[in-house]
């Protein structure tokens, strides 16, 4: 009879324990809904249709600048120090030595460049 006993016993905390575990992950696990009264709020009403743009959009002043064009190797004066564009983190200093060549100031490496090639300064 004490067998029974202890198969019961392990069964009904067997279940409790599924139970309890099931109510702490099924607690944490709700997902965030969104509704489009949170995407698109009243107090920022949609732009105006049609043709009209409110007043200043399109005048000269609110226009982007022109971008200046990239310099070329060819418009730099002589012993300038200068990036070449697929350098973005600007680790590779160049010093212009001549028309056509120029000097690594890293590892001391001179190469011919095209006078078209575009740098950064």
């Amino acid at each position: 009879m004490g067998g029974q006993r202890n198969d019961l016993l392990m069964k009904s905390f067997a279940i409790l324990l599924f139970a309890a575990l099931g109510l702490f992950f099924a607690q944490s696990g709700h997902a965030q809904y969104k509704g489009s009264r949170d995407y698109f709020p009243k107090s920022f009403p949609p732009p105006p249709t049609g043709g009209s743009s409110p007043a200043g959009t399109n005048s000269p002043a609110r226009q982007r600048p022109a971008t200046p064009q990239q310099p070329r190797f060819k418009d730099l004066p002589l012993t300038t120090g200068f990036y070449f564009l697929s350098d973005t983190n600007r680790t590779y200093l160049w010093t212009k030595t001549s028309v056509s060549s120029a000097k690594n100031t890293k590892n001391g490496v001179v190469q011919t460049i095209s006078g078209e090639t575009p740098v950064q300064k």
